[in-house]
């Protein structure tokens, strides 16, 4: 593994834990079972000219993350009462919260992005306290090309 992979793995470890960290402080936890499924991995792209860092999670994520358009189609029932038992309401509430959701839709939180930017926000300003940057920071900040289309970050 060489140094820009090392870095790679830092930086996703602290990105995936600010993804937790902002979801718990919009309450977006209940069951844990998003959060425990958070993980990020490197893979070497480009015929090796470059690297994604890509984020691993329950595929729910990305409802959590974007949202979901009113008037858009209901989300599966089991989810919700799995839900609803967590949060000790009657699982008979399922059918009814899952057409809710489907009239009038989530807002979304943007937590990806969100996570980005304050990890992003931290280096530099870790940068500034030290008055030196380490290589891990100097490594990410040169090969860093931003969030991609399906939300890996691309880093050549």
């Amino acid at each position: 593994m060489n140094k820009l992979e090392k870095a790679l793995k830092i930086f996703g470890e602290e990105y995936i834990a600010e993804i937790g960290n902002i979801l718990q402080s919009n309450d977006k936890v209940a069951t844990g079972k998003l959060l425990k499924s958070l993980d990020a991995r490197v893979f070497k792209t480009g015929f090796n000219t470059s690297y994604t860092l890509k984020v691993l999670a329950n595929d729910y994520l990305k409802y959590v993350d974007e949202g979901r358009r009113p008037g858009s189609k209901a989300p599966p029932i089991a989810p919700i009462k799995e839900w609803a038992k967590t949060k000790g309401l009657d699982e008979g509430l399922a059918f009814p919260i899952a057409k809710s959701i489907g009239e009038k839709g989530i807002a979304p939180t943007h937590v990806i992005q969100k996570a980005l930017d304050n990890v992003l926000r931290s280096i530099h300003y870790r940068r500034l306290e030290d008055g030196v940057s380490d290589w891990v920071d100097d490594l990410i900040d040169e090969k860093f090309k931003g969030l991609s289309r399906n939300k890996n970050i691309t880093f050549k």
